[in-house]
């Protein structure tokens, strides 16, 4: 399966953009293409893009970092232009991404989302003295993968829109509920853990007055819930205290002694590492191919396609079966290229369909709504939003080419910022992201909203309970309620014999059980790779 995904990828994609653009590609497609580039580069997107990166680099190194810095975005999303909101976000997570292979390949120590594969090889290479060869490789690579990942996301656009114009209201609420169902079913592999945590979400997102029936809900006289539960005290909860609370338990920062050696050794052989990974451009674009489409499927992301891109290499590249996981460079690039590939995968599904592509792209989904703007049709409209996705793309391919120069420059610095002990960066944290969640909306109950969600995260972590389908179900349960009270009144029960309805449940369906394999294959890639690299520690590889 492994060896065949790329092809028969290649294929459908080929298919489905031949078609979709000879009926959909026009003038008016060009004009908003045109007109997300005039938004977006003007002097406030643009500044406020320049003072992202910086924060982005740092902010990846540091455990925990990540997450208060959306966060904090989140908090003033509605005061500020969508044109510089959202792509900031998009582009911050793009950034954040490229620090991941700085402590996997000189440390040994996973990236804070799916570096896991490359420490298999990119570790070996450090400690064999070239860091800087395995640096410049997994950049050279990153840089790709972002280009054609970004890519990916403008040529789909067209066929969306087309395929967009045959759903109404009952399609639409069979995608939001089956998108909660979905990411909540194949969650950290946790079937019925994910399934609950999905209806306690929906549970949540209902509470306060309803549109659709006039009334409120589960307030219990309280005018703080009049509203419904805010979304930023929600996220700072769910996310950010557990782990900042697990960062302060566990308490283990990195020995400065080794952290000295593999700085001094990361400055060498940069360059050949780049003209490394170019000579195998195409295992760079097989593993972009992988990164982008697992990266659509719906609460995937990038960790399976991590893996799957480790494994498609290890089998279709000659000697890798010998050499993989000894410090063989390809080893580097394969999964690099598909964690960045990924970015322009994972925002499919969300903007296209509300259903978030990943657990950030929920924080995104939340973005969205909050600034109110619906994701679906409009988002591949001209007449609608198309403008802002193109912004998407756009951010997407500058923040690789602006950071991948920016991170082989200052690796070795940057690199200092994960000696940060956890006991010194906790407090910081915690001040920044509480001061977030009660400026969102001044209310000192937001902060026992805090309290409560802290308490069920850090127990929903500690006993691996997903917490992504929570956070996607409160997004998702005003329009799944909106969509399903309209396609009642104006259909009835027949609007489930509807052909574009069965189409849609039989493509999500069969999106989940593949999802489900992939998983699953991903996992036991993963097992037997770290396996056999623990069979050979101690072992060189072909020498670079």
């Amino acid at each position: 399966m492994v060896n065949r995904l790329p092809l028969l990828i290649g294929i459908v994609i080929a298919a489905l953009l031949v078609w979709g653009y000879s009926v959909t590609v026009d003038s008016a497609f060009f004009g908003a293409a045109l007109d997300g580039a005039d938004r977006l580069f003007r002097p406030g997107p643009m500044i406020a893009f320049v003072i992202m990166i910086p924060i982005a680099l740092v902010s990846g190194l540091m455990p925990g970092g990540g997450l208060p810095f959306l966060i904090v975005v989140l908090s003033f999303a509605t005061e500020l232009d969508p044109f510089i909101a959202l792509p900031v976000v998009i582009g911050y997570m793009a950034a954040n991404d490229l620090t991941e292979p700085i402590p996997s390949i000189l440390l040994g120590i996973p990236g804070a989302r799916s570096s896991q594969a490359t420490i298999l090889d990119g570790y070996p290479l450090a400690r064999q003295g070239y860091a800087g060869y395995a640096l410049g490789a997994s950049y050279t690579s990153s840089l790709i993968g972002g280009i054609i990942g970004g890519l990916a996301l403008l040529a789909v656009l067209p066929f969306a829109r087309e395929l967009l114009r045959l759903f109404g209201s009952p399609e639409f609420f069979l995608l939001s509920l089956l998108g909660v169902a979905a990411v909540g079913i194949i969650s950290a592999g946790a079937f019925v853990k994910g399934l609950l945590t999905a209806c306690l979400g929906l549970l949540i997102g209902l509470i306060g007055f309803t549109n659709v029936a006039s009334q409120t809900r589960a307030t219990f006289g309280i005018d703080y819930l009049y509203d419904g539960v805010n979304i930023v005290p929600v996220v700072v909860g769910l996310f950010a205290i557990p782990e900042i609370a697990d960062l302060v338990i566990s308490n283990t920062p990195i020995a400065k002694e080794r952290l000295s050696e593999m700085l001094k050794e990361g400055s060498k052989d940069v360059t050949r590492g780049m003209r490394e990974a170019l000579r195998h451009k195409w295992l760079i674009t097989r593993s972009s191919l992988i990164g982008v489409f697992i990266g659509a499927m719906p609460g995937l992301g990038p960790t399976p396609a991590h893996w799957l891109a480790y494994a498609q290499a290890r089998q279709t590249e000659p000697g890798a079966i010998d050499t993989f996981g000894t410090g063989d460079i390809r080893g580097v690039i394969a999964p690099e290229s598909s964690n960045n590939s990924t970015d322009g995968g994972v925002l499919m599904p969300t903007l296209l369909f509300a259903i978030p592509g990943s657990a950030p792209m929920a924080i995104v989904l939340a973005f969205l709504f909050i600034v109110g703007i619906q994701p679906g049709p409009q988002m591949a409209d001209p007449e609608g939003n198309l403008n802002l996705t193109m912004s998407f793309v756009y951010v997407i391919i500058l923040a690789n080419i602006l950071v991948v120069p920016i991170v082989l420059r200052f690796s070795p610095l940057l690199t200092k910022v994960a000696a940060v002990p956890p006991l010194v960066l906790a407090p910081l944290v915690i001040g920044i992201v509480t001061l977030s969640a009660f400026q969102a909306n001044l209310d000192i109950a937001d902060l026992t909203v805090v309290l409560v969600f802290s308490a069920l995260g850090m127990f929903m972590k500690a006993y691996a309970w997903p917490r992504p389908p929570i956070l996607i179900a409160i997004v998702l349960a005003e329009p799944l309620e909106k969509f399903m009270s309209i396609s009642i009144q104006s259909r009835g029960i027949s609007m489930v014999w509807q052909p574009a309805f069965i189409g849609i449940l039989v493509v999500v369906i069969a999106a989940v059980y593949f999802s489900l394999r992939v998983q699953r294959g991903a996992q036991q890639v993963r097992e037997r790779a770290e396996s056999e690299s623990q069979v050979g520690d101690g072992q060189q590889g072909e020498q670079p």
